[in-house]
This record gives structure tokens, C-alpha cells and sequence, in this order.
């Protein structure tokens, strides 16, 4: 039963990154088709900050035409992508300054939290329901984990948007 079970989040996954590929493969056709062979040229002398900047540009206008629920969805995303990536300060960065005062008053407390509650690699987090509240979004989840097959937690987010990529959020601590 476990196997079934397993083998049938590993050919999601597979599913998911195929899809992605696809997709990726699609906008970089297209951006190479738009190119001016000025841009090709010029493209050898682009630093990392142009290329950051450009990223940050490309998320800001993506951000700008999605739904509200599109948008705290990758909000959330970022989040989990820094949890993953063990990018634990960009994560704290993020968290709302009241709710750090009161349940991680530390980087060192809130990776400590992290490291015991979160999948230690690959995780997947499942988009259940979004409420909003006021100048509040609550984006409820499913956070699994392909590489730890029993691992299953239930969170709920708490996202405050201030503009577009300008947010902070807070989560359910679990005990």
C-alpha cells in the first residue's frame, strides 16, 4: 500500500516538473525568437545584478496581472522555496515583526522551528483554500513531502499585501 502510494506522488512530481520543462522551454523559444541581434551581442556583458533585476521585473509584472489568490499563492511559494533552499534568513526576513516577536524572537529560534517541523528537502505544498480577511488573506495548505511518504502537516498562512512582491506573513505554529 505504502508503494502504491509513493509511486503515485513520484509520477505526480513527474507530471509537475514535465510540465514546468515545457513551459520553461515555451518562454525561452519565444524570448529567442524576440531577440534583436543587438541584445545576443550585449548579452555577453550582462552582470548578475542586470540579471537579478530583470527577474525581479519579470515577477513584478507577473504578479501585477495574476489574482489575488495567484499572488498570495506565490507569496507562500517564495516562502517555502527559501525554507527549501535553506535560505532560512530570507524566510525570517518575511515573517511579520509582530509574530517574530512572539515565537521567534531569533534567526537561530526560527531555524530551529523549521528544521523540526518543515520536509528537510523536497517539499510540496498543496493550495487547499484562500479566505480573505479584511487587509488579511488566510491561504490554507497541505505540506508533503515525496522523500518522507508519512510526512503530512496542515498549515494555514496569514498574508498581509502591501503592494505587488511587498508583503509579510505569519503561519500556525505548530507545538
Amino acid at each position: 500500500m505504502k508503494n502504491n502510494k509513493f509511486f503515485k506522488r513520484m509520477i505526480l512530481i513527474l507530471i509537475i516538473l514535465l510540465i514546468l520543462l515545457f513551459f520553461t522551454s515555451l518562454i525561452l523559444r519565444n524570448r529567442l525568437q524576440d531577440a534583436e541581434p543587438e541584445n545576443v551581442i550585449d548579452s555577453n556583458t550582462i552582470t548578475a545584478e542586470e540579471i537579478e533585476q530583470n527577474a525581479e521585473e519579470r515577477e513584478l509584472e507577473g504578479l501585477k496581472n495574476a489574482d489575488e489568490r495567484t499572488r498570495i499563492q506565490q507569496y507562500c511559494g517564495k516562502f517555502i522555496r527559501y525554507i527549501e533552499s535553506k535560505d532560512y534568513e530570507s524566510a525570517y526576513n518575511l515573517l511579520y515583526p509582530d509574530f517574530k516577536n512572539n515565537y521567534f524572537k531569533t534567526l537561530d529560534d526560527f531555524t530551529k522551528y523549521v528544521q523540526e517541523k518543515f520536509p528537510s528537502d523536497l517539499i510540496i505544498v498543496s493550495y487547499d483554500n484562500i479566505e480573505r480577511q479584511g487587509q488579511y488573506y488566510v491561504l490554507f495548505t497541505t505540506i508533503t513531502s515525496p522523500l518522507e511518504p508519512d510526512y503530512s502537516m496542515d498549515q494555514r498562512f496569514f498574508f498581509v499585501e502591501n503592494d505587488f512582491n511587498d508583503f509579510l506573513l505569519s503561519f500556525e505554529v505548530k507545538q
